[in-house]
């Protein structure tokens, strides 16, 4: 009957550990307006999270965030100043994400875009005392030659996620945020602390 027990709580811990997973929310840049100009900075709300994006110079000042959408790999969050006229992300500009988002929420990745051969994605960590600026900024993530991800450490959730190119110019195209499951996870949570509870009361009445 013990090893019962034991199973019991083993499977209530386990009901416990799943109610506290998370759900993802992904921002697409596109919420605000598509193949247009910005200004400066743009908040983005999905799901009713916020985050905020701005566009800098990475000689200083700032700069106006473009919101590209021309097709598959040519869709996503770039910067009106490109030389080029492709609104995107270059090296001497970049995209400033500020964490953590409103209401708060674990910032999980960015996905950039539009990273074809010969060009390059950075991504950096900023603390809150530096907005605006790359000028001391952690290195966290790059991609070249290829659309891919940057997973954002837990250390790194609270300042300032930047993007730029380190070479030719690149999209940022989504960014995504863990979040927790505000209806089922908490009734999940409260079945499996009940049943937990009412194991432990058996088990001392057993012992009495």
């Amino acid at each position: 009957m013990k090893h019962k027990f034991t199973t019991m709580i083993m499977a209530l811990a386990a009901m416990g550990a799943l109610a506290t997973q998370a759900n993802a929310v992904t921002f697409d840049f596109q919420s605000n307006g598509s193949n247009v100009n910005l200004g400066n900075t743009s908040t983005f709300t999905v799901g009713g999270f916020s985050l905020t994006a701005s566009g800098f110079l990475t000689a200083g000042g700032p700069t106006a965030l473009y919101a590209k959408n021309l097709g598959a790999g040519e869709t996503g969050l770039g910067l009106a100043i490109d030389p080029s006229g492709q609104n995107e992300v270059t090296t001497n500009d970049f995209i400033q994400l500020t964490l953590p988002t409103t209401p708060p929420s674990n910032f999980t990745m960015v996905l950039l875009a539009s990273v074809q051969s010969g060009e390059q994605a950075l991504v950096y960590f900023q603390p809150l005392s530096s907005p605006g600026t790359l000028v001391g900024a952690t290195l966290i993530g790059t991609i070249t030659n290829a659309d891919g991800s940057v997973t954002i450490p837990a250390i790194y959730q609270t300042g300032f996620i930047d993007i730029t190119a380190g070479a030719a110019n690149v999209l940022l195209e989504s960014a995504t945020i863990s979040t927790p499951d505000s209806g089922s996870a908490v009734a999940l949570l409260g079945i499996a602390l009940a049943g937990i509870e009412g194991v432990r009361r058996v088990l001392r009445a057993r012992r009495a």
